[in-house]
């Protein structure tokens, strides 16, 4: 085979070009420290890479998320350190004004600085984090949540959505909690039902949050306790007519009003039971005429103020239609003989310490009666309660379904009741009932803060697992780069030398190969 001078310089430049060529090569690849510096190099490794960038990026967000997740629920669970020792500070000073050595004057102080604590605990409702988003206002992020209208109620302005932020391809977690829910819909009492004293009340009886004690005996029924006159009524209206058929009438007046009468005719006839009498003296328009109301239980009847009063319940029963000198007689349902020299009696029931009491529940069936004894538990449908001190005949106490109630509303009615002078037995008994639900409920204010808050330290943490799992992860993703991409710097320098020799003697051969011709051997 016939080889050309000029195939052969051809042969000897190509050889020394693709030599350079390897040797630039490795060269970027020592500089950069990769071993693949465009896709073409390894294609299928390229894509690795690109998808495992795509998720170090990802996850990179995700650790930035979590860093401002955890700026903010920080920002949060400060903002309820604060909160709680406010309505620590609120409860102590509300015990301080129960007791009964304080004066009108001491307690309007106090009121001052519940006043202050009042703004101090609004403010903080009013939270922003840092960057200048409220943080109890749900998703209205740039919405003041609580606002103080004219008439002193805070009403809240925020929704009650839950900001949440992605910290994980399959976790997102809350970093706001709405103030409706933290600060309003709180359930006042016990939870279950509140006890309230009647504001019209004359006595000292006081009542406590009481407890349910049989949730499946309990109906949700609103029941009140209320102090009557027992009577020693009977059931039986008996009339004697001698001598001439005359038509011998009774009537029944209750503090100067006519409620009821019947004559001995039979037409109509006479009430035959102590509830058919209690069913006539409650006719609404009696009622609304006499102030009073009966009730029946166990065989006893009671007479009760409609609303609390300490005045005496008068009875008049009273005997007419007689013949004079017949000597006809009626005894009436309260015992009263009546004859033609004695025509009228009336029984007083005098106002003063209840000895009785009786509940009754939303259509004022009576429940249960019994005697009054302080501090002895009283008991119905599941719950109870207990009343200390003396209440007056007449006076009531309700236990009623909870209901929700904010917290602002709380502490506004502990400074209403603390700026209202108390000078009375009754006014002190009104003073200790306020301020006894108030602490009740601040109480469950204050479990509502604490538990807000131990779920927030709960999603604290969670965030620092995560971090860590993320970090993890993280580092499993740059060890896959760099097992594809890292470069193998002892391979590549010894590369690299074999390959600045290899062309060394590619020159050095094309310097020979250039002397070999015929020329040169021709003189």
């Amino acid at each position: 085979m016939r080889v050309s001078t000029s195939q052969a310089q051809n042969l000897g430049v190509r050889a020394i070009l693709d030599q350079q060529a390897r040797v630039t090569r490795t060269e970027l690849e020592l500089a950069s420290g990769k071993k693949i510096l465009r896709p073409s190099d390894d294609p299928a490794a390229s894509a690795q890479l690109l998808a495992l960038d795509e998720n170090l990026k990802t996850t990179e967000q995700f650790q930035t998320n979590i860093a401002l997740a955890r700026q903010r629920l920080q920002r949060e669970e400060s903002t309820f350190d604060a909160i709680s020792n406010a309505l620590q500070r609120v409860r102590e000073l509300a015990i301080q004004a129960n007791n009964d050595s304080q004066s009108n004057d001491t307690r309007g102080l106090i009121a001052l600085e519940l006043r202050q604590r009042f703004d101090e605990i609004l403010n903080l409702a009013n939270t922003r984090d840092a960057n200048g988003e409220y943080i109890f206002s749900g998703f209205q992020g740039f919405t003041q949540p609580f606002s103080v209208q004219p008439d002193g109620s805070v009403t809240y302005n925020g929704d009650q959505g839950q900001r949440q932020l992605q910290i994980s391809t399959s976790r997102q977690i809350s970093v706001t909690d709405n103030g409706f829910d933290i600060f309003q819909n709180i359930l006042n009492g016990n939870r279950t039902f509140t006890t309230l004293d009647n504001p019209g009340n004359n006595g000292s009886g006081v009542i406590e949050p009481g407890s349910v004690i049989d949730v499946s005996l309990y109906d949700q029924d609103t029941y009140t306790v209320l102090f009557p006159f027992s009577t020693q009524a009977g059931a039986t209206l008996a009339s004697n007519d001698f001598g001439t058929n005359d038509t011998l009438t009774y009537t029944l007046n209750i503090n100067g009003v006519d409620v009821y009468s019947a004559d001995d005719t039979g037409v109509p006839p006479a009430a035959a039971t102590l509830d058919e009498l209690a069913t006539e003296i409650n006719q609404p328009a009696n009622i609304a005429a006499t102030g009073v109301r009966a009730y029946v239980d166990n065989g006893t009847l009671f007479l009760g103020h409609v609303s609390p009063s300490n005045t005496d319940i008068t009875v008049t029963e009273s005997f007419s239609g007689f013949t004079p000198g017949d000597g006809d007689t009626l005894t009436g349902y309260f015992g009263s003989n009546l004859d033609e020299t004695t025509t009228s009696a009336a029984i007083n029931f005098t106002a003063g310490d209840a000895t009785n009491y009786l509940i009754v529940d939303s259509a004022g069936n009576v429940e249960t009666s019994d005697t009054y004894v302080p501090d002895a538990r009283i008991r119905v449908n599941g719950i109870e309660t207990i009343i200390d001190g003396q209440p007056l005949t007449g006076d009531s106490f309700t236990l009623s379904p909870s209901t929700r109630q904010d917290l602002f509303e709380t502490l506004q009615n502990l400074i209403t009741t603390l700026e209202t002078d108390s000078a009375d037995t009754d006014d002190l008994a009104r003073l200790h009932n306020s301020v006894n639900r108030f602490l009740t409920d601040v109480d469950i204010s204050i479990d509502s803060v604490i538990n807000t808050r131990s779920r927030v330290g709960a999603r604290l943490s969670a965030l620092d697992t995560q971090e860590d799992a993320n970090s993890s992860f993280t580092l499993s993703l740059q060890e896959s780069v760099s097992s594809l991409q890292d470069l193998d710097y002892a391979e590549a320098i010894s590369r690299f030398n074999v390959q600045l020799v290899s062309l060394q003697a590619a020159q050095q051969a094309f310097v020979r190969v250039q002397n070999l011709s015929l020329f040169n051997f021709l003189n």
